[in-house]
């Protein structure tokens, strides 16, 4: 497979552009990120404490590295007073659910857990897979994450309710993710929020040309999804939760290293080994990884290392060595989302056009 000279960006991404030495243009336009400091935190956080409350604010937390990481950082460094949210998410990987319990007992905080109701995330998830495998298409992929966007309202409402002053979440910037937002028509330096409409209306083009995915269970979370998808959105203005989201990787640097270091030693946090410690939280990444496979031959993880080794993090080689021994296909997990929500016509992962499978 071709790939950047320079990144690990391989030739069948989304409108890319190569020069005479094989250098993508997406190195060409590369701008470093630019973190906004930790004294600003410092002084965000300061006007958040609240002497007289039991909390200063909430940390979301999956189980995955980035935002365990924010509540250790949280409390150890910055000694807040938090509580700690987590969304039951149905496919969430065995090690995840350890990684919480483990975190919350070595940090000493509180734990508020919460889940959709009705098997609405199961109900959803079948639905969508079945539609999309009827005609793929690499731009609804993101669709499988839908239900995990509505949560914001619930994070919101127990912010609202326990009075904490803010949420404060662990956003990998490195995960801003180019190409979905080239899969929509858009380039990739658009403004957030108007890619947001318009990948919208993308999506209702693909829907229109898939009846499948107008189903009665999923077009209210189809529409609150879209509506917060970020939390500093409006929407949540309009229903009195306007309630302020920080993320702690704006204003310092995300050090993989500082990351996995720490969590190892100070919360016994750890992932499965043959999964790696990126994204193996959710058991739904394996299946997008099989769909992006599928119709676009690469995944997020080649995008996420290519702007890793742009801003001079890891080296090339390692991201291509990385890339061979993650970008692969994990059909046992896959299996276990499809029997968890239904689907028993598997056909579909033995037909994964020579992608590598683990």
């Amino acid at each position: 497979m071709k790939r950047c000279n320079r990144c690990v960006l391989p030739a069948c991404t989304p409108n890319i552009v190569f020069d005479k030495n094989g250098i993508c243009d997406h190195c060409h336009t590369h701008r470093k990120i630019k973190y906004k400091g930790e004294s600003e935190l410092l002084k965000l956080l300061k006007s958040h404490r609240r002497p007289d409350s039991k909390y200063d604010c909430i940390v979301t937390i999956s189980g995955g590295r980035d935002s365990a990481f924010t509540l250790l950082k949280l409390v150890k460094d910055y000694h807040m007073k938090v509580l700690a949210v987590n969304y039951q998410n149905p496919f969430t990987d065995p090690q995840a659910k350890a990684n919480i319990s483990n975190a919350v007992r070595a940090l000493n905080v509180d734990l508020v857990r919460f889940k959709l109701r009705n098997r609405i995330h199961e109900r959803i998830l079948r639905n969508d897979a079945i539609a999309w495998f009827r005609r793929p298409s690499p731009s609804m992929v993101n669709v499988m994450c839908i239900p995990c966007r509505i949560i914001a309202w619930d994070i919101l409402k127990i912010a609202k309710k326990h009075k904490a002053p803010c949420v404060v979440g662990g956003a990998n910037p490195f995960e801003r993710t180019a190409f979905k937002k080239e899969l929509h028509g858009v380039p990739r330096d658009e403004n957030y929020y108007l890619y947001i409409t318009k990948a919208a209306y993308n999506v209702l083009k693909q829907m229109l040309g898939n009846p499948r995915y107008f189903s009665p269970v999923c077009i209210p979370t189809m529409v609150k999804g879209y509506a917060f998808a970020v939390i500093n959105t409006i929407s949540p203005t309009l229903f009195g939760l306007d309630i302020p989201m920080v993320e702690l990787f704006d204003y310092i640097e995300w050090n993989e290293e500082e990351v996995l270091s720490r969590l190892r030693s100070e919360i016994a946090w750890n992932y499965p080994e043959k999964l790696g410690p990126w994204r193996f939280d959710c058991r739904i990444g394996h299946l997008k990884d099989l769909m992006y496979l599928k119709t676009i031959a690469m995944t997020e993880k080649d995008d996420f290392y290519a702007k890793m080794v742009r801003d001079g993090l890891i080296t090339r080689s390692d991201a291509l060595l990385r890339l061979e021994n993650e970008n692969k296909i994990h059909l046992d997990q896959i299996q276990l989302v499809f029997n968890q929500v239904g689907i028993k016509n598997i056909s579909v992962l033995n037909e994964v056009n020579g992608c590598s499978i683990a």
